[in-house]
């Protein structure tokens, strides 16, 4: 009870610190006694992604239904993408974000439409982006919304008019690909923002910029760059470039890019930051000799006013597996050895949840929340894992736990200071990975360094677990290291992001359409609704007039956006983009139009195709398009290159080297692939089509 008691009181003074007139962060709420917000996109400047409010509760969640729903989002062409944001509730209004780096402000108690903000991306950025052209959330302060683009600018813009008001270019060399997905974060009167790109050939960096005026206050490079090509950015360099070989592959970029995962300490105005995986993910390609890396997937704490570093903790030194530390990270009071600790919580794609001691960087705890084969455990006294040859693929192929998919992906957990647990959305599955034979830098393409594929695998059965393809959601204990409970969520990529309150309830989607509400404590099922529409995003919550109501986003893609998993919404239902808003009595959800069945396409005619000439089609396409659309037309967000239209193959030149459906996100490829190489590609696919047959299995999409 003394625990409970100081951590309450920790907790307003915290929320005293970042709400009030003399915080470090004055994100405007209204001071209207029946009107709570959502101020930042993690809830708190903590992230926790807990509400106090508690109109909505274990006793009447069974009441739920739709307040109303918002569906007029920016469509490029024909390609619905995926919605990750978590919406931001100021004042009144709705903020978010949704494909294309596009902003939307509403009014947040009858869903009106107020403004659409719309930075005309430069389509051709989606082939630079990993991950499909998705945006994680904008930050508002002092009467300003900040919004990234994937293109690589962040922007400010009135929050009353939907008008920029400044622009800064974030991105150091636009002949990499560096993009932004994530959400800014606004603490002491700056914005600071990350890049995307670890797995496209960049290196990464954070930049802070005055909020007011958009000029650059600093920059911190989270790996060390080609010595050839100058002095060390920031002094922390000097410490990394000791775990890197001299003749590392500088060429590659290096990666690291910090693209989701920030907290902020308002007491200490410490940054707390996710860093990403090496680029390309193998460390004997990378770095020859082997070494940390610092700082590859690291959590780094920065001084938010001069950008120096405070300390840091590598999570997997030398990451070879793409287990990147961008996942959110969640800042609470935990007790540890009989007194209450100041921490940082994470649980990064490795395997382990880790919490650390907020003010020094000690490791406090570091243990499997899922299934774990790289390495066998974690030092607590040195901090580092033991038992790494489980992963070591250097000479030969290995089965690892867990896939680069991750253990936890960029879906948000959420942790109640109520239960004292963590609600991860956990993903669950090993991966086959091999060294690849060599790489040469592609711009706009991917630059892994490893042959990655997900069960089942070719062969007899491989020592160790069972191979599945799960997804859950799970209820974590910190302190004890233990797992409360369990939710299954189906197939791979399943699990949504979470939100806690404290009317004792947890709120999560699922890519297969269905809102849950859990009990907090028990996990036990109060509320399920279908909506019809996948969802990955995580949901927020907040008050207007004394009534509650719970908000999220929805819209399948991402990572997997080029192959629909297993029992997901967008097999039955159409993949639109939607805000769906919930409250006590509500209504109930209208569900997309049913999928249409594609009419049957013929195949172009054609002489007896040149089996060389079809032979090399299919090598460039599974180097160049089958990153996103996948391999022998399966169901997904992009079009089925197995059943082309007639006007599409009249145009194939126009689109695939000439950029003529940029725009929509289809960039040229000019710049790789000659006209001949696009003329091979193109016999491939219609010697494909007109087999008339589709293969049962496709390829893997991208699993970052």
């Amino acid at each position: 009870m003394k625990f409970r008691v100081v951590r309450l009181i920790a907790l307003y003074l915290s929320a005293a610190c970042m709400l009030g007139d003399g915080g470090a962060i004055s994100a405007p709420v209204s001071s209207s006694p029946v009107t709570v917000g959502w101020p930042l996109t993690g809830g708190t400047a903590f992230e926790q992604r807990y509400s106090e409010l508690t109109e909505i509760n274990r006793t009447n969640v069974g009441h739920l239904g739709m307040a109303w729903a918002f569906s007029d989002f920016v469509v490029r062409g024909r390609t619905h993408r995926g919605v990750e944001a978590t919406p931001v509730m100021v004042d009144g209004v709705l903020y978010f974000s949704g494909p294309w780096s596009v902003v939307y402000a509403l009014d947040a108690k009858s869903g009106k439409h107020l403004w659409t903000y719309d930075p005309q991306v430069d389509g051709a950025f989606a082939r630079k982006a990993c991950c499909d052209a998705v945006n994680r959330g904008v930050a508002v302060f002092n009467g300003r919304v900040y919004v990234g683009t994937l293109d690589g600018y962040l922007d400010a813009v009135d929050a009353k008019t939907g008008k920029r008001v400044w622009r800064a270019d974030t991105l150091t060399d636009r002949t990499r690909s560096l993009t932004i997905t994530g959400a800014p974060r606004v603490a002491d009167n700056l914005v600071v923002i990350g890049n995307g790109g670890a797995d496209m050939g960049s290196r990464g960096y954070v930049t802070a910029y005055d909020a007011v005026t958009g000029k650059q206050a600093w920059r911190f490079y989270i790996v060390p760059g080609d010595p050839a090509k100058g002095p060390d950015e920031n002094p922390e360099l000097a410490l990394a470039r000791k775990t890197w070989d001299p003749h590392s592959r500088w060429d590659l970029g290096g990666g690291g890019n910090a693209w989701d995962g920030m907290a902020y300490d308002p007491s200490t105005h410490i940054l707390f930051l996710g860093t990403g995986n090496g680029g390309p993910h193998p460390v004997w390609m990378r770095s020859p000799k082997g070494g940390d890396n610092l700082f590859l997937s690291s959590i780094v704490a920065l001084d938010m006013r001069t950008g120096r570093m405070k300390w840091y903790y590598q999570t997997t030194p030398g990451d070879s597996w793409d287990y990147t530390a961008t996942q959110n990270i969640i800042l609470g009071e935990l007790p540890f050895a009989g007194r209450l600790r100041k921490v940082v919580m994470q649980a990064p794609k490795n395997g382990f949840f880790y919490v650390l001691d907020r003010e020094t960087g000690k490791l406090l705890a570091a243990d499997k929340y899922t299934t774990v084969t790289w390495a066998d455990h974690v030092d607590l006294k040195t901090g580092r894992p033991v038992g790494l040859d489980g992963g070591n693929y250097s000479k030969s192929p290995k089965i690892v736990w867990p896939s680069s998919v991750g253990g936890h992906n960029w879906q948000p957990m959420a942790f109640s200071p109520q239960t004292d647990l963590v609600y991860i959305p956990v993903m669950k599955a090993p991966m086959r990975i091999a060294l690849a034979p060599s790489l040469t830098f592609r711009a706009g393409s991917g630059e892994v360094g490893a042959d990655v594929s997900l069960p089942p695998f070719p062969g007899t059965q491989a020592p160790g677990p069972k191979p599945v393809l799960e997804s859950m959601l799970e209820a974590w204990n910190p302190v004890t290291s233990q797992v409360a409970w369990i939710a299954p969520r189906g197939a791979l990529w399943g699990a949504g992001g979470a939100l806690a309150t404290a009317g004792g309830l947890v709120f999560e989607g699922g890519t297969n359409g269905i809102f849950e509400v859990r009990d907090a404590t028990s996990g036990r099922l109060l509320k399920s609704i279908d909506t019809g529409t996948a969802i990955m995003a995580a949901p927020m919550t907040y008050r207007i007039g004394g009534v509650q109501y719970v908000a999220v986003l929805g819209g399948y893609g991402g990572a997997y956006g080029p192959l629909y998993t297993p029992g997901s919404a967008p097999l039955k239902y159409e993949n639109q983009e939607r805000l769906l808003v919930f409250k006590l009595d509500g209504g109930t959800v209208p569900k997309p139009p049913l999928v249409a069945v594609a009419p049957k396409y013929p195949a172009p005619l054609q002489r007896t195709p040149d089996k060389r000439v079809v032979a090399r089609g299919q090598a460039l396409y599974i180097d160049n398009c089958a990153r996103c659309h996948s391999y022998g037309g399966p169901a997904g967000n992009y079009p089925d290159l197995w059943n082309l239209p007639p006007d599409v193959h009249a145009e194939f030149q126009a689109i695939v080297y000439d950029g003529a459906l940029r725009y929509a996100g289809m960039a040229p490829f000019s710049d790789l692939m000659t006209r001949s190489d696009v003329d091979a590609i193109h016999a491939f696919l219609s010697a494909e089509q007109a087999k008339g047959a589709k293969t049962s299995a496709a390829t893997s999409p991208p699993a970052h």
